[in-house]
């Protein structure tokens, strides 16, 4: 038989689960042990499976980065102690011969982006590729507060969760297996992680620890906000290069020129034209002043 998950006790303290917790999980040792030797011998498998579906998702051009994996046998091992007292209420119960049915978390494929709302373009590429695979519909975690337009009408939005992240199940037609994909930006990411590290270990019940870690996330909330802003600005003001109002340098010194010929009428419309461009992009703030002033004498 595979010892792979070594002696119960230290299993169970490097996975902070009190005995109690162990006991209500109503599952023999030598159960999980078999389990873990039986996972163990199709990880190659699911690997196999799992990049397959990762080639596939590299195609998008949204993507920042992507990585993939397969669940930790020891993290198996400890999601089923913690789940299966929720399934013995229901009258279920995790075996050797059906975790695959109840861990749907197996196989996982995570992508990041850099700006919030490339998130859409991702959606859209997922659901045209997997979208008749779900084997549930799509959802967004997100923190109570946080702007619901982007995924309001697109997939179910939960606020019960102190992380932002979107989920798809896809089932994997050949294996009858899921994969979970998760996408985030790398903002979240970052907390996410430094949550996760810090979640198990130690005991969140002090009131300072939780207190910095929910000030990390909202701070997570504030960057992922700031870079969508200074996106939509730049893409702003890279339109308006195009269309002629490149700095307050340019526009002034097309102003100054025109004002020789503002008796034209055409020409005054054309000044008045380019002077709220400037305004709209906010790029006269040092001359704010002189071309209200010129505007006012047109």
């Amino acid at each position: 038989m595979c010892q792979s998950l070594g002696e119960p006790k230290v299993f169970l303290k490097k996975f902070n689960i009190s005995e109690e917790r162990f006991r209500d999980s109503m599952l023999p040792w030598n159960e999980l042990e078999l389990i873990a030797e039986d996972y163990s011998k199709k990880k190659n498998e699911h690997t196999a499976t799992v990049k397959s579906y990762f080639e596939i998702i590299q195609q998008c051009t949204y993507v920042h980065s992507l990585s993939y994996r397969v669940k930790d046998v020891t993290h198996l091992i400890e999601k089923i102690i913690r789940k299966n007292p929720k399934y013995l209420k229901q009258g279920k119960a995790i075996s050797v011969c059906n975790y695959s049915e109840y861990i749907n978390d197996l196989m996982g494929i995570r992508i990041l982006l850099l700006f919030k709302e490339d998130w859409t373009g991702v959606h859209e590429f997922l659901m045209s590729q997997f979208g008749d695979d779900l084997a549930e519909a799509p959802f967004a975690y997100i923190r109570q507060g946080d702007d619901r337009s982007l995924y309001e009408g697109k997939v179910e939005i939960i606020e019960e969760k102190p992380y932002r992240s979107v989920h798809y199940l896809v089932r994997d037609k050949k294996s009858g297996l899921c994969v979970e994909i998760q996408v985030r930006t790398l903002f979240e990411e970052a907390w996410s992680e430094i949550d996760h590290k810090l979640r198990y270990p130690y005991d969140l019940s002090n009131e300072m620890i939780s207190s910095y870690l929910g000030i990390m996330n909202r701070a997570t909330g504030m960057a992922d906000e700031m870079g969508t802003f200074l996106h939509a600005y730049l893409k702003e003001f890279q339109h308006a290069m195009e269309e002629g109002v490149a700095d307050e340098n340019e526009v002034y010194s097309y102003i100054l020129e025109q004002l020789e010929h503002c008796s034209d009428n055409e020409v005054k419309a054309n000044i008045v034209s380019k002077i709220k461009k400037a305004d709209k992009y906010k790029e006269l703030k040092s001359a704010q002043d002189v071309f209200k002033d010129i505007l006012k004498n047109l």
